[in-house]
């Protein structure tokens, strides 16, 4: 049978052949016919096979329903200034130091490190002595040289990173992406917050013995682990001090030291005090992460300090900043005169390279003392510089007073201690910044 196509539309031709006769039948089609109505419905089928078992049902939620609604995902961390914008705008959040590497930077700077520390994770030299108290803060051993050191860090992160699971011990009975819902009071720190709790600072009672010594902050217990010198300063200072790179003395963020009234070089025959801010209970919690009211009373992970929480104390005052009776007016301007001090000895720089010049005109009028390093060399001429102890230990107050960036907010009566001994030590007359040593 063979088919042909005319050239009209729906027009179908093809020749037959039936009984030996040639037929030619042309087929003609035409339009779609318009849909008729359905038909009545069909018997129902048989019965299908049973569904699998059904899941759990979603957790429920502080409001009630469960995790897909608004409260449940939101609540007190996701919502519009919860906790996670509150960090979002804590220095916590900003690049750690960009590379961890080696070495001790992430025991504070990687987002495991105090999970490391407090599991009594670390790295030390071979031949060494045990460090003791990690678990508490403490990083500060004898090495294989003999040396006093600090331990290294036990984790594999290599980009540095503080995020919730620093500082807060998460796990599948108590994170909310587990379990579907936030409880209050179950997100607890890692490090042991109670009243007999204690954490460590460096600073020793006896040369090249690091022990440490051990305040007790309650919650703030968990920012004493990073926020300290991390050099022990009985052991760190001896009676011939090479000045010979820029990174010589305390860490940034040495708070503790200076909010402990502890962790200062302390020159002989004088003694030092701390004044009342060092005796709140949950210490730098209490400042700095008070309850937002908005967000359920959770504390504020933003850690910005409100002056509000000072005039609980200093009722008489009225002002917005921290200029509390001209205290931070009074730090500031003796922490300048021992930095021109230092400055004026060759001691500074904010050079990174040789010649590592001095600090300039603009550089002591600017106050961002934190920006200063120590300068290698003696006054520009090449040489190391050595200095005694009482020098070196000028040198490192000014330091870490300068690196707390808090102008005698953390510790008035400490801090105004130190610089007024470390300026008499440096000029060898009493600073015209104070009346007489403060007490």
């Amino acid at each position: 049978m063979a088919f042909r196509f005319l050239s009209r539309p729906n027009l179908v031709a093809g020749t037959f052949a039936l009984f030996g006769v040639a037929l030619v039948v042309i087929a003609c089609t035409g339009e779609d016919g318009a849909k008729g109505e359905n038909g009545a419905a069909g018997a129902p089928g048989p019965q299908g096979a049973a569904a699998p078992a059904g899941t759990t049902p979603l957790p429920a939620s502080p409001d009630g329903g469960n995790i897909l609604s608004n409260a449940g995902c939101t609540q007190p961390c996701h919502t519009f200034g919860g906790v996670v914008d509150q960090w979002k705008f804590s220095n916590h959040s900003h690049p750690q130091e960009s590379e961890i590497g080696g070495g001790a930077c992430g025991n504070c700077h990687g987002v495991d490190g105090l999970q490391q520390r407090t599991a009594n994770q670390y790295v030390i030299a071979p031949d060494s002595g045990a460090p003791v108290d990690v678990p508490k803060g403490h990083i500060s051993y004898v090495n294989g040289a003999g040396a006093v050191s600090e331990i290294g860090y036990a984790g594999a992160t290599t980009i540095g990173l503080i995020h919730c699971t620093t500082c807060h011990d998460f796990n599948a009975t108590n994170d909310p992406h587990a379990t579907g819902k936030y409880v209050p009071g179950t997100a607890r720190i890692r490090v042991p917050g109670g009243v007999d709790d204690v954490a460590f600072i460096e600073k020793s009672s006896t040369v090249g013995v690091p022990t440490g010594q051990s305040v007790a902050y309650g919650a703030a217990n968990v920012c004493v682990f990073c926020h300290k010198s991390r050099k022990d300063v009985t052991s760190y200072i001896t009676a011939a001090n090479l000045i010979s790179s820029i990174r010589w003395g305390p860490h940034q963020g040495p708070q503790t030291d200076v909010y402990s009234g502890k962790g200062g070089y302390h020159f002989a025959g004088v003694t030092y005090g701390s004044s009342a801010h060092a005796t709140l209970a949950n210490a730098c919690v209490s400042c700095h992460m008070g309850p937002v009211a908005a967000n359920g009373n959770v504390p504020d992970h933003s850690m910005k300090p409100n002056v509000a929480f000072c005039k609980g104390c200093h009722t008489q005052y009225t002002g917005t900043n921290f200029d509390i009776q001209g205290g931070r007016s009074l730090v500031k301007n003796a922490l300048g005169e021992l930095q021109a001090a230092l400055n004026g000895v060759g001691l500074l720089t904010r050079g990174e390279a040789a010649p590592y010049e001095a600090l300039s005109a603009e550089d002591l009028a600017d106050g961002q003392f934190n920006l200063d390093m120590t300068r290698p060399g003696s006054n520009g001429t090449g040489g190391n510089q050595s200095l005694d102890a009482p020098k070196a230990g000028a040198l490192y107050n000014y330091l870490i007073i300068a690196r707390s960036k808090d102008l005698g907010v953390h510790n008035p009566t400490y801090e105004k201690q130190l610089l007024w001994d470390s300026i008499l030590q440096i000029k060898g007359v009493k600073p015209t910044t104070m009346a007489s040593r403060p007490q």
